[in-house]
């Protein structure tokens, strides 16, 4: 199996460490990461590559994937979405979403319903057997990231834990600005 690198973790494909002997070196103002930014990073890199594996086997465009995934997560937040926030959330435009959200519609993976507090807005609601076909593909590697933190102690945990909150924060930040 072929090794993936991420920006910023581990040899270059010159073999030498990122911005060692470059002109230049590392770009002007940004912070050097540690062993946890660039471990960040590989994982970054591989869940990129793990949803575009995911699209393929479902024989389904990425965009497609990610509306659905984003409906999934709105509707288990107790926070419903319709195509306009869907649009926003994938960082597309309203009439790119539209297509999408027809596309899955007729393939059977999503329903349209009128919003229950305002009638002239949509709600998208994933269907099960939309549900039941992406979960078939990605329950293995929902199971094999169980797995990755099987050994780890209450203690290993709490770190693991506080350090993806404060990821998350950090991105949060990073959003509002």
């Amino acid at each position: 199996m072929a090794q993936h690198h991420s920006f910023g973790a581990g040899p270059d494909s010159d073999g030498r460490p990122d911005g060692a002997d470059r002109p230049g070196g590392e770009p002007s103002g940004a912070p050097r990461g540690d062993e946890l930014s660039e471990a960040l990073r590989e994982v970054l890199t591989l869940t990129q590559l793990a949803r575009a594996a995911l699209a393929e086997r479902l024989h389904m465009p990425l965009t497609n994937v990610e509306a659905v995934e984003h409906v999934v997560i709105a509707r288990g937040a107790g926070a419903p979405i319709g195509p306009v926030e869907l649009s926003r959330r994938l960082g597309v435009t309203s009439a790119a979403a539209t297509q999408s959200v027809n596309r899955l519609v007729s393939e059977g993976h999503l329903t349209r319903s009128p919003h229950p507090g305002d009638r002239r807005r949509q709600v998208l609601d994933v269907t099960e057997s939309g549900f039941e076909h992406v979960m078939g593909e990605l329950a293995p590697l929902l199971g094999l990231l169980l797995d990755a933190s099987a050994d780890l102690d209450d203690t290993e945990r709490a770190g693991a834990r506080r350090y993806l909150e404060n990821v998350a924060a950090a991105y949060r930040r990073y959003l509002d600005q």
